[in-house]
């Protein structure tokens, strides 16, 4: 849900007391009752309240060239373990697209999309061993610029896809699903003014979700500047 608001700060001065007054009184039991004597009253400068701005850095989004700009050295080493590596996408080494039907929603806006799963064997111990590929895990992390021109759509498309709807820390609009173990993937998008995040993760299921979620934090971390 793939920069902060920032509150200003207040310190309220205190007001100290205007003047200060002594009051000498002497009194003698043998002599007249002394005059009351007044000291000057001592101007004291008034305090005003100082607004103060916590300063903060500007992030940039900062557009990768290919998948081994995408993601952190600890994130792709944590997929590694997993037995997931990067199969397809630019940088891959594989010139297959990651959807036989076409580029990917984020590739059409001018981002990059690449596919993580467990590595392949040869050509023909890959086909006999397709069933048990299938039920492994499988990562899409993509990345796109985003502008005016294009925020609208990209908007519209995440919504008619019926997605929850939510925002995080930062202000960035998220568009999400659990998705389940079987056949609905898990999906999270993070929607920036500069830059649009998205990790589908097969199977879903929450602790997919919750995969995709960090990955998408794990991007944005690694392509801002």
């Amino acid at each position: 849900a793939p920069g902060g608001i920032v509150m200003s700060r207040y310190t309220k001065g205190l007001r100290a007391p205007m003047g200060a007054v002594l009051v000498l009184l002497t009194l003698s039991a043998c002599s007249p009752t002394q005059e009351l004597i007044l000291e000057p009253e001592l101007a004291i400068p008034e305090e005003t309240a100082v607004e103060t701005e916590i300063p903060t850095a500007a992030v940039t989004f900062i557009q990768p060239t290919d998948c081994t700009q995408l993601l952190p050295a600890s994130s792709v080493a944590e997929l590694a373990d997993e037995g997931a590596v990067l199969l397809r996408g630019l940088g891959s080494g594989n010139p297959e697209p990651i959807f036989a039907e076409g580029q990917t929603p984020e590739e059409l806006v001018g981002g990059i999309s690449c596919l993580y799963g467990p590595p392949s064997q040869d050509d023909s111990e890959a086909e006999s061993n397709d069933s048990e590929a299938e039920s492994n895990v499988s990562i899409i992390v993509s990345v796109a610029p985003v502008d005016e021109a294009v925020r609208p759509q990209i908007i519209s498309d995440l919504i008619s896809q019926k997605l929850n709807i939510g925002q995080t820390n930062d202000g960035a609009a998220t568009y999400w699903i659990w998705g389940d173990d079987a056949n609905v993937p898990a999906l999270h998008n993070t929607l920036y003014q500069d830059s649009w995040y998205s990790a589908l993760i097969q199977p879903g299921g929450r602790s997919g979700y919750e995969k995709g979620a960090a990955l998408v934090v794990a991007m944005r971390s690694n392509t801002s500047g």
